[in-house]
């Protein structure tokens, strides 16, 4: 099983009722989505991509809020065989021109042969992609409807290990995002390596609200769990910035187990949480806290576990890590 469709596929036939993805709203139920639940949703988004012509090995930017249409169209392009990649929805924090700019840009250099996004953004979309773009369809989320799963039609399992199987953007704070193409082998032995490191098990359950868009949310907080059948629940990076509190409230609900913050988390929780917020809260079975993305602050893990007791038992399980370190290989 060294494409991402066998790993899928395995998951399917073995524990198709198994929660795959918590997902949680704000101002919404929590919502359970099972591998059986997951892979019909995916399959209605290969289903889209087959009908507009898109071909395996063609990549397909999915500009999409984080939720079901997200999860599922990801995976959509996964088992048709072709390359996704997140781009961050336009918000409010975010300037329209400057978007639109850097999204013309990114699909001039990208290529992507399709882009799924929601009816109130196609109209923008549409406008961005230019006569001579590769751009051949712009794929409404809300048009697609979860379908029986049909494995004669994924393409994705006629893929190879060494072809490449998404292609990741860097955040673009320092100039036009970079995109990286990354193999299935590449993000295997990415997830086997870390998976040793963070000593992995079945009793694990990871708590994530990073962005998709980043390297950490995308395969620490996304693919990890999902391609190794480890419990994920799932929050909004925007849910969690104005309420950073709901990441301890998740972890004691569902008893998570892993969680991972940049540096600057740390002191934002300590900043934003009060001892209010964390009445009632157990966070016993978080057993590591993982530093990432950024360097770290010894004086953010201070601040960030001594203003309450439910934090207190976190002093001696963060674990440092100075950067995200890429152990890819092509």
């Amino acid at each position: 099983m060294n494409t991402f469709s066998e790993r899928l596929r395995s998951h399917l036939a073995q524990t198709p009722e198994r929660a795959a993805v918590t997902l949680q709203i704000a101002s919404q139920p929590d919502l359970p989505i099972s591998y059986s639940r997951l892979m019909r949703g995916a399959q209605g988004f290969a289903d889209a991509l087959h009908g507009e012509g898109i071909a395996s090995g063609e990549v397909v930017l999915l500009i999409l809020r984080h939720g079901e249409e997200l999860i599922s169209s990801y995976f959509g392009c996964v088992i048709h065989g072709a390359i996704p990649s997140v781009m961050s929805f336009l918000t409010e924090k975010l300037s329209p021109e400057r978007y639109r700019a850097d999204l013309s840009t990114l699909i001039s250099v990208t290529r992507p042969a399709a882009i799924v996004t929601y009816a109130e953004f196609a109209d923008e979309v549409r406008a961005v992609v230019g006569a001579g773009d590769s751009v051949r369809a712009v794929i409404v989320a809300e048009n697609v409807s979860a379908c029986d799963v049909d494995f004669s039609s994924w393409n994705g399992l006629n893929r190879k290990p060494e072809d490449i199987a998404l292609l990741q953007h860097s955040s673009g704070t320092t100039g036009l995002q970079k995109g990286v193409a990354l193999s299935h082998q590449a993000v295997f032995n990415q997830l086997d390596a870390y998976s040793h490191s963070l000593t992995l098990n079945d009793s694990d359950v990871i708590v994530s609200w990073l962005p998709l868009y980043h390297d950490m949310g995308l395969i620490a907080g996304f693919l990890l769990p999902i391609l190794y059948g480890i419990p994920l629940v799932l929050m909004s990076p925007f849910d969690w910035v104005r309420a950073p509190y709901r990441l301890m409230q998740s972890v004691s609900q569902y008893k998570g187990t892993l969680s991972w913050l940049p540096n600057f988390a740390y002191n934002f929780c300590a900043q934003k949480i009060r001892a209010r917020h964390l009445e009632g809260v157990d966070l016993s079975t978080w057993r590591a806290v993982i530093n990432c993305s950024e360097p770290v602050r010894w004086e953010s893990h201070q601040i960030f576990t001594k203003n309450s007791k439910p934090m207190a038992c976190l002093r001696t399980r963060c674990i440092r890590r100075t950067r995200w370190r890429k152990m890819f290989s092509r």
